[in-house]
């Protein structure tokens, strides 16, 4: 697609598409890897074949003593690293638009919760769900084995830096697990909503796909988690720290390793914000201005409602519970038991905080979103899709989230 664009919002990458073009791109997606059993057989295999290469390189590197290497073996690891990088990457966005295309198709019609929820339920336990039972039976002695299993999980992106042993201490004499309610079987749901032969296949191929958007972000942080020894070096030798580093645009990477040098100003002042889109089948990188060029290119926010927001329910109940808007990871501390924990979107780094919400409310995302799943598997009340909570719910206010009909009603 031509016609793309990356805005960081804080801390977090929103990506935009023009709608048009999008919607012939996924229909060619759907058609390669959906279309038939087959096809999709080839999809998964695809998928876990890359994922499984990237995550395996990059383990490979960390093994490696990068600080004994010249800048040209750097620079060969690190264009290697780039492309595994990039296959993965691709059929990572593949998983994600065919999960939100047929997630819009699976929902159509469907009004009872506890079918949806055996409907769209993963078809294994997630990281973050298997963390969480692990963690909550640990034993003292075995606290150091749990942290290095598990210790990759907010590597999101370079910057992110992995838990430290204290962080895994915290977040294990935190853990409570809620009452377990036994959901419908997938049998059971589909026998309740009457389901055709065709309808099951659909929907076992939703539930794959809900296991698959999990998948995709352990491949990522396990693997951005092994290369961080590259970076750290890399950034020693032109004079940047890891974080710095990994505001670099490929180009300046390779060039500062051939001993051009290195816009470091652009590397600090892209950490407040930049904005990544396609012009004249070239990549563009601005970091200044941003509001303007958004303005000329015709992008424009819709007026949030203030009165009531609405969204998708990912998981019913009605709760009432004070704000707390988390738009990093920092932010988790600011949440308590019982709040109403409002974000754009969410990661697994989020989790302890989504563990003591009593409801959850986010801008985007749908019925295979992190908090959309998490939310299904802690069952906590869930609004997903608001398009703008983060900006209509204040910090602190106390709102009303009744998850069954997805609306979210301010009280003061």
């Amino acid at each position: 697609m031509k016609h793309q664009l990356m805005l960081p919002s804080h801390k977090n990458e929103l990506c935009y598409f023009e709608e048009e073009e999008e919607k012939k791109f996924v229909g060619a997606l759907v058609e390669h890897y959906s279309s038939s059993k087959e096809a999709f057989a080839h999809f998964v295999k695809t998928f876990y074949s890359l994922g499984e290469e990237y995550e395996e390189y990059c383990l490979s590197v960390r093994k490696k003593n990068v600080r004994a290497h010249s800048e040209q073996e750097l620079l060969d690891l690190y264009l290697i690293y780039k492309q595994k990088f990039l296959d993965y990457t691709c059929i990572l966005w593949a998983g994600y638009l065919l999960a939100e295309y047929w997630m819009e198709k699976g929902i159509i019609g469907l009004t009872d919760d506890k079918v949806k929820e055996a409907l769209f339920r993963p078809t294994k336990k997630s990281t973050v769900l298997l963390m969480q039972e692990e963690a909550a039976a640990l034993k003292k002695d075995k606290l150091e084995a749990f942290w290095k299993k598990y210790q990759w999980l907010p590597c999101l992106d370079l910057q992110n830096d992995p838990w430290t042993l204290d962080d895994v201490r915290a977040y294990v004499s935190d853990i409570t697990l809620g009452q377990t309610e036994k959901g419908l079987s997938f049998e059971e749901a589909a026998g309740r909503a009457g389901l055709t032969k065709e309808q099951i296949a659909m929907y076992k191929m939703i539930k794959e796909l809900a296991y698959i958007k999990d998948v995709r972000d352990d491949f990522r942080r396990k693997s951005v988690f092994y290369i961080r020894d590259l970076f750290v070096e890399i950034g020693k030798r032109l004079g940047l720290s890891l974080t710095e580093t990994a505001y670099l645009t490929e180009q300046e990477i390779v060039e500062g390793l051939k001993g051009k040098a290195v816009p470091k100003h652009l590397a600090v002042k892209r950490q407040e914000g930049f904005l990544i889109y396609i012009e004249n089948d070239c990549i563009v990188v601005i970091d200044h201005a941003i509001d303007a060029k958004l303005k000329r290119m015709g992008f424009k926010e819709e007026a949030p409602h203030t009165k009531e927001l609405k969204g998708i329910c990912a998981y019913p109940g009605k709760v009432r519970g004070i704000v707390k808007i988390v738009r990093t990871v920092h932010d988790i501390l600011k949440v308590n038991r019982g709040d109403v924990l409002v974000a754009l979107t969410t990661h697994p780094d989020y989790v302890p905080a989504m563990q003591k919400a009593g409801a959850i409310v986010t801008d985007e995302g749908g019925m295979l979103s992190h908090a959309a799943i998490v939310s299904r598997e802690l069952k906590i009340p869930c609004v997903v899709g608001t398009k703008s909570a983060t900006k209509v719910l204040q910090h602190g206010t106390l709102v009303e989230v009744d998850a069954s009909r997805g609306s979210i009603k301010p009280l003061s």
